[in-house]
């Protein structure tokens, strides 16, 4: 997938990550522990949130990092992986350009990911991994030597002996929705126009409430290409509350399309949850992402793909986790 061949993955921190930062930083006696552990327990939630995308399972509770004696004693952020090993988050400084390894995280690990914040901390760079190889010495790991995070995935498949989109999680039983089919007018129960959307009365988007109005904000698909939504319940987090998932798509060649993904609020909601993220993963792991914040109304990432490309689109919100799979 054209756009999404990216080496550096972005993870949004919302108000989880830094509740648990907090509580284990206000336990150490000096303001210098607390800082390392607060950056710490960012960056091992950062991996785990970027690892439970894929449907690759953690165990946090597990951790060194989240052990109130080992994380005062040690400077540790591993994450462990069940059946696999434990995996080194290590935060990095802006501007570095080598990752320091504190002795007691160079044994026992599987390998290494840095992890780089911004300034206002809501947000994590992943910027690749670095595994562990047999009988090598360690305490220092250059930044440009890092290799892309799908080497973590492909060694978490390795490990597993299995076929790595059957650990992703990206190939599972439900069919896949086929784009291509959409082209000769064959679409998947559930996904219709958006007139049917607005038509049924359960889609009331504040800014999309008229024809020329959908043409204004973009949603139009005549304009743009061919597009169907569907509606997708987040009532196990947020009683009765509905989300539209919106594909619009382009074809730019004969094997090729332009896609965009579009979450867009239903069920009579004027505005989205704050902190839903939309995710798009293709076959290795790699994604593109971006999160809804107060008083949105649309949050949308666009890509490229060719025929035969499997993708899949993810919903968070907490502990929600939806994901619908596509084949173009």
């Amino acid at each position: 997938m054209n756009d999404l061949e990216r080496t550096y993955l972005t993870v949004p921190l919302g108000n989880e990550p830094h509740r648990l930062a907090q509580q284990f930083a206000a336990e150490q006696t000096t303001p210098e522990k607390g800082s390392q552990i607060y950056l710490n327990t960012l960056a091992v939630y950062a991996v785990h949130s970027y690892l439970k995308w894929l449907q690759i399972e953690t165990d946090l509770s597990q951790g060194d990092s989240w052990h109130p004696g080992l994380r005062t004693l040690f400077d540790v952020a591993d994450l462990p992986l069940p059946s696999i090993g434990r995996l080194e988050c290590r935060p990095v400084a802006s501007g570095a350009t080598n990752l320091p390894l504190p002795p007691e995280v160079t044994e026992n690990r599987i390998g290494y990911v840095a992890v780089q914040f911004n300034e206002p901390l809501n947000q994590a760079q992943l910027l690749g991994f670095w595994a562990v190889e047999p009988a090598a010495a360690l305490d220092v790991i250059p930044l440009d030597k890092l290799r892309p995070l799908d080497t973590l995935l492909d060694l978490i498949s390795t490990v597993t002996d299995t076929v790595a989109d059957e650990n992703l999680g990206l190939l599972s039983s439900q069919k896949r929705v086929n784009l291509s089919d959409w082209l000769d007018n064959v679409f998947e129960t559930g996904w219709q126009s958006l007139e049917d959307l607005f038509s049924s009365g359960t889609v009331g988007w504040a800014l999309a409430r008229s024809s020329k109005e959908l043409r204004e904000t973009g949603t139009d698909s005549q304009s743009l290409g061919l597009t169907r939504g569907r509606l997708i319940d987040l009532g196990v987090l947020l009683s009765g509350h509905q989300v539209a998932l919106i594909i619009t798509l382009l074809q730019t060649a004969a094997e090729e399309m332009d896609i965009r993904a579009e979450v867009r609020p239903a069920g009579g909601q004027l505005c989205l949850p704050p902190e839903l993220q939309l995710i798009v993963l293709d076959h290795s792991g790699i994604c593109l992402q971006t999160q809804a914040r107060n008083a949105d109304n649309r949050i949308q990432l666009e890509f490229s793909g060719e025929v035969g490309e499997q993708f899949s689109i993810k919903l968070v919100l907490g502990n929600v986790d939806l994901t619908e799979d596509f084949v173009i």
